[in-house]
């Protein structure tokens, strides 16, 4: 982990340190228990996969589709939650007390969300792919609400990118809204129902520490 990630893990109040204490726990329960219910407050109208082998990764880089560097250098996007199956991707972009950036230093009109969805869809390959933004409120990230609202029109999406995807996006199924009181609530309910005894506690730490924060 980079010196700069764990400066932010000791901060109590940055988007990093909420990150890791809620999905850190999440890994140490089956995915069978905490993946539909967060799934179906991301996508309502998304039927939860089949295929739960999932695994939770925090901050990889992912690098940008080939075609895009060949009008301009782009770095590799860090993504703050990747979960992943066998048979789809799940992009999470984690905001707490900020909104989304606008765009890149090669691209002003490229936005975090638009990003977010292009690396990721291009990750995924011939996996389903689904991107949804974390937000602890709509008056933080006013911005970042408004993009999700305009891609959630996924053709919308694919015309925006089609100058470097000529895949066409295929693989994108949807695209979502999390708060952290739905992560909150997944939580809470897992401090009791998850399918091992000793996957409760960390369940129960990790509600307890976002009660603190106000998002229970």
């Amino acid at each position: 982990m980079r010196a700069s990630k764990l400066k932010h893990l000791r901060s109590e109040n940055s988007e990093d340190v909420v990150t890791w204490n809620a999905f850190r726990s999440l890994r140490h329960i089956h995915p069978s228990a905490w993946l539909p219910p967060l799934w179906q407050r991301a996508f309502p109208d998304l039927p939860v996969p089949d295929d739960q082998d999932a695994v939770i990764h925090l901050w990889p880089e992912v690098d940008p589709p080939w075609a895009l560097l060949q009008d301009g250098d782009e770095g590799a996007s860090e993504i703050d939650v990747l979960i992943e199956a066998p048979t789809w991707v799940w992009f999470i972009e984690v905001k707490f007390r900020s909104d989304i950036s606008t765009g890149t230093t090669t691209r002003p009109e490229r936005d975090q969300v638009l990003r977010n969805i292009d690396v990721g869809s291009y990750l995924s390959g011939t996996r389903r792919f689904v991107f949804s933004l974390l937000i602890a409120s709509r008056e933080r990230s006013k911005l970042g609400v408004a993009k999700v609202e305009e891609y959630r029109d996924l053709p919308r999406v694919r015309e925006l990118l089609a100058g470097h995807r000529p895949d066409g996006l295929t693989n994108l199924e949807a695209v979502g809204l999390l708060n952290w009181t739905d992560v909150a609530a997944v939580l809470v309910e897992l401090a009791d129902s998850a399918p091992r005894e000793d996957e409760r506690p960390f369940a129960r730490r990790a509600a307890e520490w976002l009660e603190g924060k106000g998002l229970v």
